[in-house]
């Protein structure tokens, strides 16, 4: 037992010393149309490689060693920004936009305007709801937790 901890903890280091130069990891589902399409224009702007893209479909070991669920992560964005706190929805995007050009110019505003976050994450949080049918996903099973 003692070896697996071992050998879990060195996986988790060697990956997070492996991606220090990309401070902001972004927790994606790269099975959702809209959600890739998003997420590739926000990749090409990512020149600096400022951002650890994680497609949550093809890389469960990385939720684990984040401590997010399947379920979790499907149900809304998670982001670890560059002080390794984890953000959903809108906050999170807003750590990812940061590091990225163009949209780095727009953060200041949401966070400054009254209320355009809260309205914001609003819009998200009732997207992220009915994001899989919209997309053509099936619903999650209570198995896939």
């Amino acid at each position: 037992m003692k070896k697996n901890n071992i050998t879990i903890e060195k996986k988790y280091n060697s990956r997070v010393a492996s991606d220090s130069c990309s401070p902001v990891t972004m927790y994606h589902d790269g099975d959702c149309p809209l959600c890739k399409f998003e997420v590739k224009a926000m990749q090409k702007l990512d020149s600096k490689k400022a951002i650890r893209w994680v497609d949550i479909t093809k890389d469960k070991d990385a939720l684990n060693e984040a401590g997010i669920s399947y379920k979790q992560a499907m149900d809304r964005i998670h982001v670890r920004d560059e002080n390794q706190k984890m953000l959903t929805g809108v906050r999170g995007f807003l750590a990812v936009w940061e590091h990225l050009p163009y949209y780095r110019r727009v953060v200041p505003v949401i966070r400054k305007v009254p209320l355009l976050l809260p309205l914001m994450e609003t819009v998200y949080t009732v997207f992220a709801k009915y994001r899989l049918p919209l997309t053509g996903k099936k619903q999650l099973s209570v198995e896939k937790e």
